[in-house]
């Protein structure tokens, strides 16, 4: 059958129910102690005091006041399409829906998936939704589980009941292990099914999940056994206005369902040239907890010297006076110093750092990139010193009332250069040394608390497609050339101050900076290579190669620049996705 005549007989059902928490369907039953499905695939008991509705043979529903619970029985062997398929029809009815949590679970002695969710119902009342569900192979039962937050914990003994009778006649007898209660009820019993659960492995916490028909996106049990499966769609940053014509600045991918911003930043009246133009972007899951944000770079300068830093900051402070910024004068910086320095306090007033955690790793390749291009300088007789450094800071916050924890990644650069240095109060020359720094791949990701670690191996995923698009960073670096080659006239012009001093610094600072800008971008490419972990797959069809993760062993290409990625060897999309999908090989150069 179908994914779309599934779907479309789901939604059928949701229509006639009017998903927990809409209109009752009339009690044909009262205080009835036990239910026999008419079709007699399974027993439940029903409790005291609770009616029941049933609209057809494979839909009923009970209900005690405001809490209700509904039994379906859906043509479909998948819980997990189901499941996402409800949850989409409900977050329409619903304000603020959200999902709370997700993990395997048991019901009627199989082993299933189970998903809840908080909001405001059609009623207005602040609620939970819980769904749970198994199949026998040719069918999903489905338990959806709501009622007002004040109330929740109150009827847990009734939802205990339903719950724990659930028996497929096909099965035999029931296993006793309840799905976990939704996050914030309120249960003092230790040994309580509504006990708060532990953070769930990252396969049942994927940020995107199938949803059915052309707008499906990731299904961690798309495969089966909690193999991860995510559907990705091409998102680009297009440059519309630099230059003559638009160009494609940055792409990568991101799951099928979540939205997209980004754009180039130019700067206005900027007299550091390399700031001339900056990234930014940043992707969200539909719920807005999932994120990965891409935050611009940054140039700046710094000497040795106090009174060579005196002048340069004079020099920007006679540039502010003409409309034009310059570069920033602050010291060489390590990458967790600048997020915390200047990162947060813009980007995450309101974060609390939690840890910094160092990557020996990737600073020890960088290290050896800078070691390369110094001893490929020394050899033309030109001293160069150049530092690397990586880090990754933690950070903790609210957002819309939940605490969220947040990555943020930096690379940083410095390149030294010795140059002459003036004391105007003395007229004495000397020597000092100049630096050019830069801070690059600033990256945020963020994540429910409790739950960051585990999404790691997709923050990897989305990172390995990041790539920035040669032809556009080459014309931005001809610009930034451009623009330097006049800065050594334009210095001594701007004040007198300067005039005995200016044209030497200046043309310090722009021989460090074309000296070191071989080793940042060397640098830049080696942590992106670090952070990417990528392979290369070539489509048999076209010939074309991507770069995708190297996490995933087996992906496809398909409709719409999207790609399906599995570490399943027996997962074909081409069985549960709508379109043609060609599968990619691995390519190596």
């Amino acid at each position: 059958m179908s994914s779309n005549l599934e779907l479309g007989r789901v939604m059928c059902f949701t229509a006639v129910i009017t998903v927990c928490g809409g209109l009752l369907i009339p009690a044909i039953a009262q205080g009835a102690a036990n239910y026999r499905d008419p079709r007699g695939r399974y027993t439940l008991h029903i409790p005291d005091g609770w009616s029941t509705a049933q609209p057809n043979q494979d839909a009923v529903q009970f209900a005690c006041g405001s809490a209700y619970v509904t039994m379906l029985v859906l043509p479909a062997s998948d819980p997990g399409l189901m499941m996402n398929s409800i949850a989409t029809q409900t977050g329409k009815q619903w304000r603020n829906f959200t999902e709370a949590r997700r993990g395997a679970a048991n019901l009627g002695g199989r082993s299933g998936q189970y998903a809840t969710y908080s909001g405001t119902n059609p009623m207005g009342a602040d609620s939970f939704l819980q769904l749970l569900g198994v199949t026998d192979g040719s069918v999903t039962y489905l338990l959806m589980t709501s009622a007002p937050k004040a109330d929740f914990t109150r009827q847990k003994s009734a939802f205990d009941q339903i719950e724990r009778s659930f028996t497929l006649t096909s099965a035999g007898k029931s296993l006793d292990i309840p799905a976990p209660a939704p996050a914030g009820a309120d249960v003092s019993s230790k040994t309580s099914r509504f006990a708060p659960a532990p953070a769930q492995p990252a396969a049942q916490q994927v940020p995107a999940r199938q949803s059915g028909g052309s707008s499906s996106s990731a299904n961690p049990s798309a495969a089966g056994g909690g193999n991860n499966v995510y559907r990705m769609k091409l998102a680009r940053i297009v440059d519309a206005r630099g230059f003559e014509r638009p160009i494609t600045a940055l792409t990568l991918l991101i799951p099928s369902d979540w939205q997209f911003q980004g754009g180039v930043e130019y700067g206005q009246g900027t007299g550091c040239h390399a700031n001339l133009a900056k990234l930014k972007f940043r992707a969200t899951s539909p719920d807005g907890r999932l994120a990965v944000e891409l935050f611009p770079d940054n140039t700046w300068q710094w000497a040795d010297d106090r009174g060579m830093v005196n002048i340069m900051q004079a020099s920007n402070q006679q540039m502010a006076r003409f409309g034009v910024r310059g570069c920033d004068i602050m010291p060489p910086e390590t990458a967790n110093d600048y997020v915390r320095r200047n990162v947060l306090p813009i980007f995450r007033r309101d974060a609390r750092v939690v840890g910094a955690e160092p990557m020996p790793d990737a600073a020890q390749r960088l290290q050896a990139e800078a070691r390369q291009l110094q001893q490929a300088v020394a050899s033309q007789g030109i001293r160069v010193s150049v530092r690397t450094d990586v880090g990754r800071v933690r950070v903790s916050y609210a957002l819309g009332g939940q605490p969220m924890e947040e990555w943020f990644t930096a690379m940083t650069s410095s390149g030294g250069m010795v140059g002459p240095s003036f004391n105007m109060y003395t007229g004495q020359a000397g020597q000092t040394m100049y630096y050019t720094n830069a801070a690059d791949h600033i990256y945020g990701l963020r994540a429910p608390q409790g739950q960051l670690d585990a999404q790691e191996k997709f923050f990897q995923l989305v990172l390995g497609s990041v790539q920035v698009n040669p032809e556009w960073q080459g014309r931005v670096s001809q610009a930034i050339a451009s623009l330097q080659a006049q800065d050594t006239n334009g210095a001594a012009a701007r004040s007198a101050i300067i005039t005995k001093s200016g044209q030497d610094i200046s043309k310090i600072i722009h021989d460090t900076y074309q000296n070191t800008t071989s080793s940042r971008e060397r640098s830049m490419e080696s942590w992106s290579r670090y952070m990417r972990g990528v392979q290369t797959f070539r489509n048999p069809n076209t010939g074309e190669t991507v770069e995708l993760s190297n996490q995933y062993g087996h992906a496809w290409a398909g409709p719409d620049n999207q790609y399906i990625l599995s570490d399943s060897a027996n997962f074909n999309p081409n069985v549960s996705q709508q379109g043609h999908w060609t599968p990619l090989e691995l390519f190596s150069r």
